[in-house]
């Protein structure tokens, strides 16, 4: 073989070496990519809430991590007619028009986490008409708003006036209608 034939077969042997190197390195990437999200859809908290009353029981109030990773909350926040109250007391005052008798509430803010699978109740009514009037006057003047965030930091806004949670760049709380039960 002459050197010329065999100068050639060596560019062609380094060309191919350099194409079979560069594909390695887009199907590593490739894969890294697709590790990566799986990994994040593997930590996805879902949120969502829900109420209950049925005549003679008590009222409830609860928020559910329906996801596959624990839920990090920002902030909570719970509207009358639009407006923030502070308290679960003003809320059922606001509400009803009648002092908070027998509540029992539980926190969920800032810090706050739901591992999956995990339901907390956040209010409860004891029977009776209050319950009653609570139930009735919530399902048209009362909101609450859940901005949370999965271990990877994606975030989302779980409202109750909005059928899915919706994704967010980042949670912002808003400390004038911060909640505390």
């Amino acid at each position: 073989m002459s050197s010329n034939t065999h100068g050639r077969v060596d560019r062609w042997l380094a060309v191919a070496a350099a194409v079979g190197a560069i594909c390695a390195v887009a199907i590593s990437i490739y894969q890294a990519t697709l590790a990566r999200e799986q990994q994040r859809a593997s930590a996805w908290p879902y949120l969502s809430q829900s109420n209950s009353y049925v005549p003679g029981s008590p009222y409830t109030r609860q928020v559910t991590n329906e996801g596959v990773g624990p839920a990090r909350v920002s902030s909570f926040e719970v509207l009358v007619d639009g407006h923030p109250v502070r308290s679960w007391g003003a809320a059922v005052r606001a509400v009803t028009g009648k002092l908070d008798s027998g509540i029992v509430y539980s926190t969920l803010g800032r810090g706050s986490v739901l591992p999956p699978g995990a339901a907390r109740t956040l209010l409860t009514l004891p029977p009776g008409e209050q319950a009653r009037a609570f139930w009735q006057g919530a399902q048209r003047r009362l909101e609450t708003v859940i901005c949370y965030c999965s271990v990877y930091d994606e975030c989302w806004r779980a409202d109750t006036r909005v059928p899915e949670p919706v994704r967010i760049p980042a949670c912002s709380p808003d400390s004038a209608s911060a909640f505390s039960p």
